[in-house]
Order: C-alpha cells, then structure tokens, then sequence
C-alpha cells in the first residue's frame, strides 16, 4: 500500500471508532436518564441501588469503549503489519530527550505503539493529550500517525 492508501485506511477506521464511541456514549447517558427518571418515580432517586445501577452502567460503558479501543488498535495493527517505515528520520532530534524509547530503527506500527502505550499509560488523558501536543519528537517520530494519536488522546480524553 502506498502511504496515502495506508493513510485513508487509517482516516476510516478511526472515523469509524469515533462514531461506534459517541453512539456508545449517547446510549450510556440515556440508559444513566431513564435509571434516575425510574428512581425519581419510584422515590428512591437517593438510594444505594440507583448509585449502584449507574456505577454499572458506567463500568459496562467504559468496558466497551476499551473494547472499541482495543478493536481500533488490532485494526491499525494488521494495517501497519505490511512494514510501512517510519515517517520521521530523526535529523536534527536527540531521540534520547524522548521520555518513551525512540527507536528510529522501527516500522511505523511499532513507533506508534511505542508512543501510544507511553501516552495512555498516564492517569490523566487530558494531561497526555496535552504532554502529546507538544512533543516534537513524537511528531517526528510518528509523522503523519502523529494526528492519528493525537485525535485519539482527545476522544478519549472526553470520554
């Protein structure tokens, strides 16, 4: 595949995981409604079983939106498995002020693994978008999956 092909490839199945989160989103906060309108009509709007029912919900929602993550990754994966090189060369970056192993060594696929299990292995996803927007050496590093992880550090940091 040349990289407009692996890029467009890419372009789709992020889009696609961006829209399987946001229905999963729009259907936990209206599943997270009709618990509490069902709780007010019942008077129990104040109970453990309403607060336990939402952490439910919340701990199903955040399971399926690791699940889409995961299904992503496994996408991008198999797509970066045909051994695209790496975009950045390096010129003129210390790979070494990299708090994550810069190996320019490595295909395109494991560089972006590389970075993204650096980044989401942060507490904080707002903090990691944040830390991801300003490493240079990630940009160069990744090249033009720089955006990709980029974008998918701000979905997940809404979530």
């Amino acid at each position: 595949m040349t990289e407009a092909e692996v890029n467009a490839a890419v372009e789709k199945l992020v889009a696609a995981a961006n829209e399987e989160s946001e229905k999963a989103s729009r259907e936990y906060e209206e599943a997270c409604r009709q618990k509490k309108y069902a709780a007010a009509e019942n008077h129990t709007l104040r109970s453990s079983f309403l607060e336990e029912a939402l952490e439910t919900l919340k701990t199903d929602h955040e399971a399926l939106l690791k699940k889409i993550q995961d299904e992503l990754d496994e996408s991008l994966m198999a797509l970066y498995a045909e051994n695209v090189a790496g975009s950045g060369t390096g010129e003129g970056i210390n790979p070494d002020d990299a708090p994550y192993d810069a190996d320019y060594t490595l295909n395109a696929r494991d560089r972006y693994l590389r970075v993204k299990d650096y980044y989401l292995s942060y507490s904080d996803l707002n903090q990691a978008y944040d830390d991801l927007s300003r490493d240079e050496i990630a940009m160069d590093y990744l090249g033009s999956y720089y955006y990709y992880l980029l974008r998918l550090l701000a979905i997940m940091a809404e979530q």
